[in-house]
């Protein structure tokens, strides 16, 4: 029997159904979606059914009010971004009868990108996002990483951990499983059944192999900063066409762009920001050169990513770059102030580690609460005052 892993969201997913006439849980294919909904309808009593099967799926599409007369209340429709239409026939009925937790929607694709359906949704509908697996959850710890970072005070000493392996394998529940020599197999047939079928029945678009070039060249800059015209030229296709294209991804939930922080928040808006697969495992798979800084640093914002998306605090997550040129992967932006964390692929780090926090420390003054410079090491080292070298694993383990 297969191991079931808690999932952390499971929580914020139950106080939403008795908040909201309806929820919808957005995720990539095959992160666990189905296996967390019918988990819940199980506990809650909700009927379950799933637009896979094509006569419901059919049904739906022909008919979107009579198939939800067809279902009683509550009801989990799975895969609903295969038949949108549902979701604006889903809003009439909460308009007649708001009542909390009538649907649990799930979509491996953003549907509410749509301007109609987002704006009929709007007030009615709660939002939860469901990434691949958390390190601390096929641990089975709650990461506290969030809360902790603004306090300061890391242990001196951890326990080692290959990282590196942990981000070559990434988070898909079905990959989890697998040993390492079956894992590309896996790979190669999710991006095939992601390429030939979900792309077509979100946008139509059936350039396969162009889409599949795009993914590989997404993944071989994850961690850098987007740079859409470069792309266009080495993709060989309008920068128009790259940009739609590189939009479809992201509502695959296959890419994830890490906004650009300053200090004027006007400022924000034009500067860069940076790509990250949401998942390494998947990123090293399809990139021919693995660049192991790069991926780390794409491991670590995807775990904090993570972590947010089911923490009630209303934390942010950006980049740093200021005018000279000096950068901060990651900066945690909280109530409280300001956390700045840089990722670096060694084991000992060194003072000249600290100049991109010590600039970011110089632009935010009062809101700066702490430093830190992960490292594939077992050691937290202070270098200054709120300032510190942390391990990679104390994102989930702290």
């Amino acid at each position: 029997m297969l191991r079931y892993y808690p999932r952390h969201l499971t929580g914020r997913l139950q106080r939403a159904l008795k908040t909201h006439p309806a929820v919808f849980i957005e995720g990539a294919r095959q992160v666990g979606k189905t296996t967390l909904v019918r988990k819940i309808a199980r506990e809650m009593g909700m009927r379950y059914v799933t637009l896979d099967e094509f006569s419901l799926l059919a049904s739906a599409q022909a008919d979107p009010e009579g198939f939800l007369d067809s279902w009683e209340e509550p009801l989990v429709i799975d895969e609903v971004q295969r038949a949108p239409e549902l979701l604006l026939a889903i809003k009439t009925r909460i308009d007649q009868k708001r009542v909390p937790g009538s649907y649990l929607l799930t979509g491996s694709a953003n549907v509410l990108a749509l301007p109609r359906v987002a704006e009929a949704l709007v007030g009615r509908m709660a939002v939860l996002t469901l990434y691949p697996f958390s390190q601390g959850e096929l641990e089975e710890r709650r990461e506290a990483f969030v809360e902790r970072a603004f306090q300061g005070q890391p242990p001196p000493e951890w326990e080692r951990v290959d990282v590196l392996e942990q981000v070559r394998r990434g988070g898909f529940p079905e990959v989890v499983r697998l040993e390492s020599g079956y894992r590309p197999e896996w790979f190669a047939g999710y991006v095939r059944t992601l390429l030939e079928r979900d792309v077509r029945d979100i946008s139509g678009v059936e350039q396969v192999a162009v889409l599949h070039v795009l993914l590989t060249l997404l993944a071989e800059r994850t961690g850098s900063l987007l740079n859409i015209s470069e792309l266009s030229r080495t993709l060989g296709r309008p920068r128009s066409t790259t940009d739609k294209y590189l939009r479809l991804f992201e509502k695959l939930f296959l890419v994830h762009r890490l906004p650009a922080w300053a200090a004027n928040p006007t400022k924000r808006l034009t500067r860069s920001p940076k790509l990250h697969m949401v998942d390494t495992g998947l990123a090293a798979h399809l990139a021919r050169v693995f660049n192991e800084g790069a991926v780390l640093e794409t491991f670590v914002a995807m775990e904090l990513a993570k972590q947010l998306s089911w923490t009630a605090e209303p934390y942010h997550l950006a980049h740093y770059r200021d005018a000279s040129g000096r950068e901060v992967d990651l900066v945690l932006e909280g109530p409280e102030g300001l956390v700045g964390i840089e990722v670096k692929s060694k084991r000992r780090v060194g003072s000249g580690d600290f100049s991109g926090l010590r600039a970011l420390e110089r632009s935010v003054t009062e809101r700066f609460r702490a430093g830190y410079v992960l490292h594939l090491g077992s050691q937290a080292l202070p270098f200054g005052d709120n300032l510190w070298s942390l391990p990679v694993h104390a994102v989930w383990r702290w």
